[in-house]
């Protein structure tokens, strides 16, 4: 009884805070390191970095973000089915862990490959209309990944207060 009691709050407590930490990854690679990463020469300006060799580098975070984001997408499959079956879960976690789950796996497991494929084939690869095309998708899908699991965090810790 007393383990009961006292893992159910450590488990929502430690759902609300991988969501957290995720949230503000996205948010600290979005705002804080693409813009410096792609403007290396502003602060470094004898370094010959070229825009090619900057997308190297932001793509070598976004492949050890995606640990954390597949982590992440696991743990929302793992948490939001155990609530389902405990009756603790309705359709508006449902639908923004979905489509969390969705953003992350399509982020992590088809844009992030086809990225680095691309930069095996060279400058010319990524200079082209399709890998441009490709990289604005990815963009979009981390800008929705934001919002929905911004969404299911919000959304969990109202039904939280709600309960007091």
């Amino acid at each position: 009884m007393f383990q009961g009691k006292l893992l159910l709050p450590l488990a929502k407590t430690l759902y609300l805070w991988v969501l957290g930490v995720t949230i503000g990854a996205i948010i600290a690679l979005g705002v804080f390191g693409a813009p410096v990463i792609f403007k290396a020469w502003f602060y470094l300006p004898d370094l010959p970095l070229t825009k090619f060799h900057s997308g190297i580098l932001m793509t070598q975070i976004f492949v050890k973000f995606g640990y954390l984001l597949n982590f992440t997408a696991f743990f929302i499959i793992t948490y939001e089915i155990l609530a389902f079956k405990l009756g603790a879960s309705r359709p508006p976690f449902l639908l923004f862990g979905g489509l969390s789950v969705i953003g992350i796996f399509l982020f992590t497991l088809y844009y992030t490959p086809y990225i680095i494929e691309a930069q095996k084939l060279g400058e010319e690869a990524t200079g082209s209309s399709a890998f441009a095309s490709m990289h604005i998708q990815s963009e979009w899908v981390f800008k929705l990944l934001l919002l929905t699991l911004s969404l299911l965090f919000f959304s969990r810790i109202l039904n939280l207060l709600g309960r007091k």
